[in-house]
């Protein structure tokens, strides 16, 4: 059987009710296309296509259908899973000029990227471009991204972290805005560092799921930044 077993882990039960959401036949038939595609692909041998199509329509909830798409790309994997709970993944559109006393830096790219966990870690820290929108991906493994000595490529910038039986940590500057919209099945999505930044100042929306793992998103003080040697790409206020 190519579809991995999703055996339970402690504290499972508070957070039941949402991993044993009942999908519809629309849901499955999504789903088909997703693992279908993967097939064509060469991704999925005959065997493993078959197993994951008979998963998929014998699937009662939006955990039954996780592991149906264990080892596909990152993006694949969180534009299958999103819908299952609400959560929309589509790309943000850049609005640049809405925000006064705040201007792309010359040269900064705005192109999509990911970071990509999959039994093992992937960390992005120090001084870096976070481009308009970036997809972190933690499957048996961890993404840690820092972003307290970062440049934004566009005024407004999101994140789609996605945890399955892995966990994603996002560091953020005290003087940023941010915007957190996640959920948790079988796991948990940190939104305690929701809130305004300084005036002005870029703003970052983190939205995802974490399924069997955790999603967590911190504020890193001004205070323990004083004295570095980078600043993030923020106003004075």
């Amino acid at each position: 059987m190519s579809v991995p077993e999703v055996p339970p882990g402690d504290g499972v039960e508070p957070l039941g009710a949402a991993g044993r959401v009942l999908v519809s036949d629309a849901d499955r038939a999504r789903m088909a296309d997703v693992i279908g595609n993967a097939y064509a692909e060469g991704r999925l041998t005959p065997e493993e296509y078959e197993d994951r199509l008979t998963a998929t329509m014998a699937a009662r909830t939006a955990a039954d259908l996780v592991p149906v798409v264990d080892g596909l790309p990152p993006a694949t994997v969180a534009a299958a899973l999103a819908p299952l709970v609400g959560v929309d993944v589509t790309p943000l559109q850049a609005t640049a000029g809405t925000t006064p006393g705040w201007h792309a830096p010359a040269g900064a790219q705005s192109s999509s990227s990911s970071v990509v966990a999959v039994f093992g870690g992937a960390t992005r820290k120090g001084e870096w471009i976070v481009p308009a929108q970036l997809t972190a991906f933690a499957m048996f493994g961890g993404v840690e991204l820092d972003l307290t000595r970062v440049t934004f490529a566009q005024q407004e910038s999101e994140i789609v972290a996605v945890a399955v039986m892995g966990g994603v940590e996002i560091t953020v500057p005290e003087g940023l805005t941010v915007h957190v919209d996640g959920v948790g099945i079988f796991g948990g999505f940190d939104q305690k560092a929701e809130g305004p930044g300084q005036p002005g100042a870029p703003v970052l929306r983190i939205k995802g799921a974490a399924f069997f793992g955790g999603v967590e998103v911190k504020r890193k003080s001004r205070k323990k930044r004083l004295g570095g040697k980078g600043r993030p790409q923020l106003p004075e206020a």
